[in-house]
C-alpha cells in the first residue's frame, strides 16, 4: 500500500512540473522504430502501457537529433525535423490520457564512431547545439512536459565532459561548456519553466575518466547551469556497468546519485532497482527519485501493483539479459524472459468456450499456459513433480537467486486463481485422464543427456550436484560440457574447495549468451582459475580418469580426475502421448532452449486454448 511506501509516494517537482510519484522510467532502446526514425503502433503501444502502470515520468528511448549522422542504433527513433511532429504528437496523447503521468524525451547524439569521425569545428558543434535546442522545441510542441540530454553511457555530451576524450585546447575544451550552451539555447527556444534533464556520466569507471569527485562538481556546475534533474549514471566505461547481469546486487548503483548530493536539484539512482522496499531505502537514504528500467519492462503494472497493497503480484525482472541480447546482440526489438508480452501489450480476453485444461510440467512454459489459460476463464489442471521445474536448478549457483524470484510470482498468481487445480506429484496418463481434459499441454521440460550408457555410473548429471543429492568437496573434477550449464555448475563447484576442468567439444565458448553475462561468466572462470578445454570429445570413463578426443588431431588423452560431472546438454522429454485430444507440447519438451522461450510459448499456447 502507498502508506508502507511513504517515500515513493510522495510528489515532486521537476522544475515546475509536479510527478505524483518518485518512480521513473527511464530511456531503454526498444528497436520499435523504424529503420527511417519513424514511430510504429508498437512504439507508441510499448510506452502507454507503462503509462497505464502509474510511473511518475517517462522519459521515451536515446532519440536523436541529426538523423542520420548522430544515430548509433539501427531503429533509433528521431526527433529532428517537422516531418515527424505528428509521431510525436501520437506518442504524448497516447501518454497523457493517464493524466498524472509526465512525458519527457531523451535526446541524443552518437558523437564519434568506430569508423572514425571529423574533427569537431567550433562552427559544427554550434550547429550541434542548435539540433539539441530544435529537438526540444520539438518535443514541446508536441506535448512533452519536458526533455532530457544524454550525458552519459560514451554518447557526444559524455565525450565533451570527460578528460579521456576532450583534449580541445579551445574554448570547447572547459569540460561543462557544451552541456551548459545547450541548456541555456534550449531555454531560449522554450523557455525556463520547461524542464531540462541530464543523464550524467558522475564517473567513467575508467583511469583517466571522470572520477566521482569530478562527477560531484560537474553535477553542482549543470545543476546551478539550470539543468533541473540529474540521473546519477556512469560514462565510457564497461557496459557491464550499466547493462549489469543479473549477479549484481539490487540498487548497486545508487551510491552514485548519493555521493553527488546535496544538489540544488533532484537526483535520480539508477540500476536494478526491483523491489518496492529497495526502492523506499533508497529513497530514503540515497536519492530523491528512483529509476526502474528493466522492472517496469518485466512488470509494466509495478507501481500500480505496489500502490494497491499487491507487491506479492509483481513480476520482478530477474536480470536475465533476453532484452539485452535482442537489442545489443541481435540488433532487434526488445524482448523480456518474464514478460511475454513486451512489444505486444495485449490484454488476455475470456475465451469464447470455458474448457478443461491438463498441464503437465510447472516449469516456466507450463506455470505460465496454467496463468494465462486460467485468466480466460478455463478450469486448469497442473500436473507436476516440481513447481518450477528447471528454474529450481537454475537459481542454484552463485548470484542467480533472482530467478526464484519468478517461481514465487507464478506461486503467488496461481494460488489467487480458483480454477487453477494443483496436482502434485508424478502423474500418470491415468491421472491426467481423470480431469477429463478437452485439452493437454505437455510442458515436462528436459533432462540431462549422458554419453557413454555402459559408464554411466562413474558420470554424475550435474542435476543431482545442483539438487544437493551428491556432495562434491575438495576433489579434482571434470566438467563434461562448456554451455552454460556446465560452466554455471563449475562455478557452484568452485565454492567447496574443488579442482575443476571443464572439456568442451567445440571451439566456441557460451556463443549463445548475451555477451556482456558471457564475459563476467569468462572472468569469473578465470579468477577461480577453471580452464575450459575446447575441442575435447568425452569418449569413456572410469575409475579416477576420462579419455578424451581431441576433436582436430584425433589424439585421444587421459585426465585424471575424482569426480566427472555431466553437463554435456539435455533431451526434451515427453513422458507420454494421449490420443484424441487438443494435444500441445511447448517449452523445452518441445525443443531445448531457455526461460524466455519457455515462457512465450506458455503464454502463446494459453491465447489458444
Amino acid at each position: 500500500m502507498k502508506e508502507d511506501y511513504p517515500k515513493l509516494f510522495e510528489p515532486i517537482n521537476i522544475g515546475k512540473v509536479q510527478l505524483m510519484n518518485r518512480a521513473v522510467f527511464p530511456p531503454i532502446s526498444t528497436n520499435f522504430a523504424l529503420e527511417n526514425g519513424r514511430l510504429t503502433e508498437r512504439f507508441v503501444r510499448h510506452y502507454e502501457r507503462r503509462a497505464r502502470g502509474g510511473v511518475g515520468l517517462i522519459i521515451v528511448e536515446n532519440t536523436s537529433i541529426d538523423f542520420p549522422e548522430g544515430k548509433h542504433m539501427p531503429f533509433q527513433p528521431r526527433i529532428d525535423s517537422k516531418a515527424v511532429l505528428k509521431d510525436w504528437e501520437w506518442l504524448a496523447f497516447e501518454v497523457h490520457k493517464y493524466e498524472d503521468v509526465k512525458l519527457s524525451i531523451e535526446l541524443a547524439h552518437e558523437g564519434w564512431k568506430k569508423d572514425g569521425v571529423d574533427y569537431l569545428s567550433p562552427e559544427k558543434i554550434e550547429e550541434l547545439v542548435e539540433k539539441f535546442a530544435y529537438s526540444a522545441r520539438l518535443a514541446m510542441e508536441a506535448g512533452f512536459d519536458m526533455v532530457e540530454i544524454q550525458g552519459a553511457h560514451g554518447l557526444l555530451v559524455n565525450q565533451f565532459l570527460s578528460p579521456l576524450t576532450n583534449h580541445r585546447d579551445d574554448e570547447w575544451g572547459q569540460k561543462t561548456r557544451f552541456a551548459k550552451v545547450v541548456r541555456k539555447r534550449i531555454a531560449q527556444e522554450c523557455g525556463w519553466d520547461f524542464p531540462v534533464t541530464i543523464r550524467l556520466a558522475v564517473d567513467d569507471f575508467l583511469e583517466g575518466g571522470i572520477n566521482l569527485t569530478m562527477g560531484r562538481e560537474i553535477a553542482l556546475e549543470l545543476a546551478k547551469a539550470g539543468y533541473d534533474m540529474i540521473q546519477a549514471d556512469i560514462g565510457l566505461g564497461p557496459k557491464e556497468k550499466r547493462l549489469e547481469p543479473m549477479h549484481y546486487s539490487q540498487a548497486w548503483r545508487a551510491y552514485l546519485a548519493e555521493k553527488i548530493r546535496p544538489l540544488p536539484v533532484p537526483v535520480a539512482a539508477v540500476g536494478m532497482i526491483r523491489e518496492p522496499a529497495v526502492a523506499e531505502r533508497v529513497l530514503e537514504t540515497q536519492a530523491d527519485l528512483v529509476v526502474l528500467g528493466r522492472t517496469l519492462i518485466a512488470d509494466p503494472d509495478w507501481v500500480k501493483k505496489v500502490a494497491e497493497g499487491k507487491e506479492h503480484l509483481i513480476r520482478r525482472c530477474i536480470g536475465c539479459s533476453e532484452c539485452i541480447k535482442a537489442v545489443h546482440d541481435e540488433k532487434g526489438p526488445i524482448r523480456c524472459g518474464a514478460n511475454p508480452n513486451v512489444g505486444n501489450e495485449e490484454e488476455i480476453t475470456p475465451a469464447p468456450e470455458k474448457r478443461v485444461i491438463a498441464i503437465i510440467g510447472a516449469g516456466p512454459g507450463g506455470l505460465e499456459a496454467a496463468r494465462v489459460a486460467a485468466l480466460r476463464g478455463h478450469e486448469v489442471h497442473l500436473f507436476y513433480e516440481t513447481f518450477g521445474g528447471q528454474l529450481v536448478l537454475a537459481k542454484v549457483p552463485p548470484g542467480k537467486d533472482k530467478i526464484g524470484w519468478l517461481i514465487e510470482y507464478y506461486r503467488n498468481v496461481l494460488s489467487e486463481l480458483p480454477n487453477v487445480h494443483l496436482h502434485e506429484g508424478m502423474a500418470t496418463k491415468e491421472d491426467v485422464l481423470a480431469v477429463k481434459p478437452d485439452a493437454v499441454v505437455i510442458a515436462t521440460g528436459a533432462k540431462p543427456f549422458l554419453p557413454c550408457s555402459g559408464e554411466r555410473g562413474l558420470i554424475t548429471p550435474f542435476d543431482k550436484i545442483l539438487r544437493g543429492e551428491v556432495k562434491v568437496e575438495n576433489k579434482n573434477v571434470l566438467i563434461g560440457g562448456g554451455g552454460l550449464v556446465g560452466v554455471e555448475t563449475a562455478i557452484y563447484l568452485s565454492q567447496f574447495n574443488n579442482r575443476i576442468k571443464i572439456i568442451k567439444r567445440s571451439p566456441a565458448i557460451l556463443p549463445n549468451v548475451e555477451r556482456i553475462t558471457r564475459g563476467y561468466l569468462l572472468r569469473e572462470l578465470e579468477e577461480k582459475g577453471i580452464p575450459i578445454i575446447v575441442n575435447r570429445r568425452f569418449v569413456s570413463a572410469g575409475e579416477g580418469y576420462a579419455i578424451v578426443e581431441n576433436t582436430e588431431t584425433g589424439e585421444k588423452e587421459m585426465i585424471e580426475c575424482d569426480v566427472i560431472v555431466g553437463a554435456f546438454g539435455m533431451r526434451p522429454y515427453v513422458p507420454f502421448v494421449i490420443d484424441g485430444t487438443d494435444y500441445h507440447i511447448i517449452g523445452d519438451a518441445k525443443s531445448v532452449r531457455n526461460i524466455a522461450s519457455a515462457v512465450r510459448e506458455g503464454y502463446e499456447v494459453g491465447k489458444r486454448l
